[in-house]
């Protein structure tokens, strides 16, 4: 508690604004004990006897013995423990602590952490390059990648590349010239129907980026990426969100798909971008991807599904080459011929996957096995090319699956793992979506980052159609009603049941709805990266926090302590199925990390909402601000 009153009173606040934000912040900072388990990443030694596994929310790397399948240590680390990356003789250890601002340099002989390299604040991606003797660090806080000189004493940071929003996935080429870099989340106005998340590839010599990458439009949540063996190919896996069409169903992929795009490196172009579903089953939640070491195979974890994709690449390839053998040939798509004969015939047909639900599966191209328990993110290969580890996040385990097969081969339990109860079955919940009407998606899709943004705005139909709504954070609900931007539900938990019932097409039981709002109530606000470490408020934000209670008069509708006074205003956004403009006022709390801006995403940026959408002083009296005034208020809106 003593930390969130000091987080609190670093934004500013003061008396019965600081208790009701710390009280809120206490419920993350002092979780009960046992702490879940929660395995996120995973690395195999070379010689295959040793694994090496972040625990997210225990806070550790776990080792475990491959063969005996059996924990056999535990390293503690500092903040949340993410990706982490193996130097190729085995010995030493690098992993992300997000939050802490390093990343661990860990002794795997001593199982003792020897120093720490000194990052931006939410490291959560690293890819080494041993022959150049650098470590890439993807950074969600700064939206930038840090090159690590690890030849330096204390690990120099030679450049900090910005990519564009959340790198969470690294992969350097073999000859370590390319470095392929996967974004989260789209940048952009919700407004333009070409919105996407892009991959960014950078240049290792110039330290730059080298190309950009678009994704189809509607493409966020890019979770995973790697890199061919030959170094040709970068496959990066997301969700392909369908946002330009009003959400009347979930069949047929109608609102969300689940894709695996393929990009020349040396094109610096997408080949093309394949889904990973079926006709009636969503693959939803893909989140790693892995490459054998003759690259024919790709493994692809679904943590919505509690799967893995089984995928030979190889035979992908040479269906995109035009070569399509006879039995494929054989397969009708209804009366016409199927798609591999169309690219065959003209390669531009290739756009066509993107919408194809049966392409890969009439290929014989892929299958999914399950992942041996709940939730699976990060996976490793043995160095044999035998076996597949899988991090199963929610089962607090590591599935051993045989790699050609897809049969589970065993599990090792990370001891302590408690029965999940209340808040974590609400978690688990969150994140499933085999509790949606054919697996199409869960909570976390359109919400991921425990409970924030996709990037993109959606066109419910109970508000009528062509008025789309961007996705709103889903922090501190239980405390801002009512909900949603039209302010039509009453509280968080008749939201839970009504988005389960209507965005997931299945009735929750009463359990399920009291464990989701449990769930609900926990999210908590992070500490902005933009504050100034433990003095809080810059001096540029102080000045700001002035005008934003004063000159700007932007308190009056966001007064503290949630900086919303709860009612709804006609911003004037009109649209004839809303002509009353009036829509809820949004909470300001991590306003630094839920772009686009106002009820339809029409804002990019902080600033774009106080000065271009701002013609009728409707966010606040900012047309008589100076830049620099202007420059302070945003910087105050990004510190809360």
């Amino acid at each position: 508690m003593i930390q969130a009153i000091r987080y609190a009173v670093r934004l500013g606040m003061s008396g019965v604004a600081v208790l009701v934000c710390a009280a809120h912040l206490c419920a993350a900072a002092e979780p009960a004990t046992p702490v879940w388990r929660s395995p996120y990443q995973l690395a195999v030694s070379p010689d295959g006897n040793r694994l090496y596994v972040t625990d997210r929310t225990a806070g550790c790397v776990v080792v475990a013995d491959a063969e005996k399948q059996q924990v056999v240590a535990e390293i503690p680390l500092q903040g949340e423990p993410c990706g982490l990356c193996l130097t190729p003789d085995g010995r030493t250890l690098y992993v992300a602590e997000r939050v802490s601002g390093t990343v661990a340099v860990v002794d795997t002989t001593t199982a003792k952490v020897t120093g720490r390299i000194a990052v931006d604040l939410w490291p959560f991606a690293v890819a080494l390059a041993p022959e150049s003797k650098r470590l890439y660090v993807g950074c969600t806080d700064s939206h930038c990648v840090c090159v690590v000189d690890l030849a330096s004493p204390e690990g120099k940071v030679l450049a900090k590349i910005k990519v564009v929003r959340e790198p969470v996935s690294i992969a350097v080429t073999p000859d370590e010239k390319l470095v392929a870099v996967a974004n989260l989340l789209p940048d952009g106005v919700g407004t333009d129907p070409k919105l996407a998340a892009d991959v960014r590839i950078l240049d290792a010599a110039s330290l730059a980026q080298s190309a950009t990458v678009k994704l189809p439009p509607g493409s966020s949540s890019v979770n995973g990426i790697c890199v061919s063996p030959d170094g040709k190919w970068a496959y990066a896996v997301h969700t392909l969100g369908r946002f330009n069409l009003p959400i009347t169903q979930l069949e047929r992929g109608w609102v969300n798909t689940y894709a695996l795009s393929v990009i020349d490196l040396t094109g610096a172009k997408r080949v093309a971008t394949l889904l990973l579903d079926d006709l009636t089953q969503g693959a939803a939640s893909p989140f790693g991807v892995v490459c054998s070491r003759d690259g024919s195979r790709l493994w692809i974890s679904h943590s919505g599904t509690h799967e893995v994709s089984l995928l030979n690449v190889a035979k992908l390839h040479e269906l995109l080459a035009g070569k399509v053998s006879d039995d494929v040939a054989a397969m009708r798509d209804g009366s016409q011929s199927n798609v591999w004969l169309r690219i065959q015939q003209d390669p531009a047909a290739m756009a066509e996957l993107e919408n194809d639900l049966t392409a890969l599966y009439i290929a014989g191209a892929v299958r999914r096995v399950a992942s041996g328990g709940n939730g699976p993110r990060g996976m490793a290969l043995s160095p044999d090319g035998q076996r597949l580890y899988v991090a199963n996040y929610y089962a607090g385990s590591v599935g051993i699956l045989d790699a050609t097969a897809g049969k589970t081969l065993g599990k090792i339990d990370l001891p302590g793992a408690a029965e999940p109860k209340g808040t974590r079955r609400g978690e688990m919940l969150f994140h499933d979506a085999t509790l949606a009407f054919q697996r199409w998606q869960s909570c976390a899709t359109c919400h991921p980052n425990q409970g924030r943004v996709d990037g993109l705005r959606w066109d419910f139909l109970r508000d009528g159609i062509g008025n789309g709504k961007d996705t709103i954070s889903l922090l501190l609900v239980d405390e801002t009603p009512p909900l949603n931007r039209r302010a039509t539900r009453l509280s968080a938990k008749e939201c839970a049941r009504s988005s389960v019932e209507a965005g997931h097409m299945i009735v929750p039981s009463n359990q399920d709805v009291e464990d989701l709002y449990l769930y609900l109530k926990s999210l908590c606000p992070e500490p902005s990266p933009h504050l100034n470490g433990q003095k809080g408020l810059s001096e540029s934000a102080q000045r700001g926090k002035l005008l934003f209670e004063g000159k700007a008069d932007c308190a009056r509708c966001h007064p503290q302590p949630h900086f919303t006074d709860l009612k709804s205003h006609n911003v004037g956004i009109l649209s004839p199925s809303e002509p009353d403009g009036l829509y809820d006022t949004p909470t300001l709390i991590e306003a630094y990390r839920t772009a686009p801006y106002l009820h339809d995403g029409r804002a990019r940026t902080l600033r774009d909402v106080l000065t271009v959408h701002n013609s009728s002083a409707q966010h606040g009296t900012t047309s008589g601000l100076s830049e620099s005034e202007l420059q302070d208020l945003e910087m105050y809106l990004l510190s809360l």
